[in-house]
């Protein structure tokens, strides 16, 4: 039998036996020219060398067949091949905590938007993009990798609180991300946590060593007083944070993941 009727009636058998074909992919050069596979059957992957330096870097993935109405499957995974991230839908991106490994094809928010993205933090090295097409429809897939800019809000490293003394806005734009802030007005306040259109951001406040109260969204805390430390992670001890804001190659700004500290003297 010819090699190349065998590959095929192996290829067939694998779809059939519901196990994934990995297809080639090119390499994403940062600020480079795009990259792209296709086309991919259903639970069909494509994989993408990337590296990441010292810029962080926002990877999107868009599907070019289906558009909006197409359904992917975002991994990626670190220089050692472990999974760093995977898409809940085109906004989020978790880490592989256990409830949420196996997330399908139903757990994809489908929105207007046809771009998946997520931010790298900067160092993060070599790195896989995996992405599988979960649509019953084949697709291809376009890459591209661009530094992703600097937010003008964001609290930054929970070692170094940033000051804040009146309402402040801040984002989270990185997996796992935890921003801290620390209240430097001149009384006391009260403080109400405002969680933005899509991330579901959760704060803490402490004093010293005690913490004093956790914070939902449209939640408050009455007894605000200056040197107080305010942390804020999304939802699920920071597993979820928003990445992506808009048509067109997602644009860099931050409304997806951005939250605001509303403070009432």
């Amino acid at each position: 039998m010819k090699k190349w009727i065998a590959a095929g009636l192996l290829a067939a058998l694998l779809a059939a036996c519901n196990v994934t074909i990995t297809l080639p992919g090119s390499v994403i050069v940062v600020d480079g020219p795009t990259a792209s596979a296709g086309p991919i059957e259903q639970g069909q992957s494509a994989r993408f060398g990337f590296l990441v330096g010292a810029s962080a870097v926002r990877l999107d993935v868009t599907d070019l067949t289906n558009g909006a109405a197409g359904a992917l499957r975002l991994r990626v995974y670190d220089a050692n091949d472990v999974l760093y991230a995977q898409t809940v839908s085109r906004y989020y991106f978790t880490a592989p905590y256990p409830e949420v490994v196996s997330v399908g094809v139903g757990a994809l928010g489908i929105t207007a938007s046809p771009v998946y993205s997520i931010n790298l933090p900067a160092n993060f090295g070599r790195g896989t993009l995996e992405v599988t097409n979960l649509d019953v429809n084949p697709t291809s897939v376009q890459v591209a990798a661009v530094s992703r800019a600097a937010l003008p809000y964001s609290a930054g490293d929970p070692a170094a609180p940033q000051d804040f003394s009146a309402t402040s806005t801040g984002a989270l734009i990185f997996l796992g991300q935890s921003d801290a802030w620390k209240y430097v007005g001149s009384s006391g306040a009260t403080l109400e946590l405002l969680g933005g259109e899509v991330v579901h951001a959760t704060a803490k406040v402490t004093r010293g060593l005690d913490t004093l109260v956790r914070l939902e969204p449209g939640e408050q805390f009455v007894g605000l007083e200056p040197g107080d430390i305010v942390y804020v992670q999304a939802q699920g001890n920071g597993a979820l944070a928003g990445f992506c804001d808009t048509l067109a190659g997602c644009a860099d700004d931050a409304t997806s993941g951005e939250y605001t500290l509303a403070v009432t003297p």
